[in-house]
């Protein structure tokens, strides 16, 4: 990921979107996640951003990806600390971007797994699982969902409060019955943003 901006400077970490559809809503979902985390960095005055620098739709690299992304879904937590997971594939690696975002085809748990450090490489590869349309919330669910693993990518941790964005395990139904766009953000998540991404 790119290092911390200097006073006055904005760093941007550019993002790129990757969707089986251009119809598909999680394409809005996560724009609106974008903004939302630009306007709680710009809010705490943090020389952050996130950018979107591209949208691919029906990429032919899309197997090799969902691939990856079944692998890291299946096996992610349940990695001993510090141990490798499987190798990203070159179609991810060679992508120029900060966060590569997969909006998947498949019922994935979603995460944001963070790449081998190797120049020109991606800092995190997100999956989002599909939507689940029989669902009435679901849309208020998976664009929470993407927020927080957006967040992730900014240097965010779990916490144990269920009906807060960043939480782990997280409830379903507080995105669901949550009369906000958004879950908040703890004290505590925000004095890491402070921390992580204060201007030097």
């Amino acid at each position: 990921m790119p290092a911390a901006a200097t006073a006055g400077q904005v760093l941007e970490h550019r993002v790129v979107i990757i969707t089986p559809d251009a119809a598909d809503a999680r394409v809005t979902q996560t724009r609106e996640a974008v903004a939302f985390w630009n306007h709680t960095l710009s809010d705490l005055e943090l020389g952050v951003r996130l950018r979107e620098a591209e949208l691919i739709i029906a990429s032919p690299d899309s197997r090799a990806l969902e691939n990856y992304a079944r692998q890291v879904s299946q096996r992610g937590g349940r990695l001993p600390r510090g141990a490798a997971g499987p190798e990203p594939p070159r179609e991810l690696t060679d992508l120029q971007a900060d966060v590569v975002v997969l909006l998947s085809r498949q019922p994935l748990m979603p995460f944001a797994w963070p790449l081998p450090s190797s120049a020109g490489s991606p800092g995190y590869f997100v999956a989002i699982r599909t939507a689940e349309p029989q669902r009435p919330g679901d849309h208020k669910v998976l664009r929470n969902v993407i927020a927080h693993e957006l967040g992730h990518t900014l240097g965010l941790t779990h916490n144990r409060a269920t009906a807060t964005l960043m939480c782990g395990p997280c409830s379903s139904a507080a995105a669901e019955d949550n009369p906000q766009e958004w879950l908040p953000l703890t004290a505590s998540d925000r004095a890491r943003l402070r921390a992580l991404h204060a201007a030097q």
